[in-house]
């Protein structure tokens, strides 16, 4: 009885991230908002299962949020998305961006992220480190209980 309902707890803290990941879909040419800052008072977050397939893209669905930076003939622009492909960061680390320079002064940054709902919004961070934390010390305290 006491390992069910501790694998019971367990799978109940694990499954946000069995669910899709929800993103903010914007681009700042057409919404000054989605720039940075960022100001997503009039957005509606975006759940990426919903989200239509791609044509070139038959069968891969979207499992991380974007953030593109880009800067063309002196203006910057930013694309927040669900993300098909890539992985979140450089290295599994979403604190890094991938950063790509052309010719005709353009500059793009690439941010991806699957680390918590929404995670491409202002600041791009490596996990929600409290959420972690708190869930560990409650999973470890219910353990605790249950031995005893």
């Amino acid at each position: 009885m006491e390992r069910w309902v501790l694998n019971t707890i367990i799978a109940l803290c694990l499954i946000q991230t069995v669910l899709a990941i929800k993103c903010w879909e914007c681009r700042s040419d057409s919404d000054p908002k989605c720039g940075d800052p960022f100001d997503n008072s009039t957005l509606v977050i975006t759940d990426c299962n919903q989200v239509s397939n791609l044509e070139h893209l038959p069968g891969v669905r979207p499992t991380m949020c974007r953030k593109i930076r880009q800067k063309a003939h002196g203006e910057w622009r930013y694309f927040r998305s669900c993300a098909f492909i890539g992985e979140p960061g450089i290295g599994g680390d979403e604190r890094y961006c991938l950063m790509r320079t052309g010719s005709y002064n353009i500059f793009m940054e690439f941010c991806t992220c699957n680390s918590k709902d929404g995670c491409n919004g202002a600041g791009l961070l490596s996990g929600n480190q409290v959420a972690i934390a708190v869930t560990t010390v409650l999973v470890s305290t219910v353990a605790w209980f249950l031995r005893n």
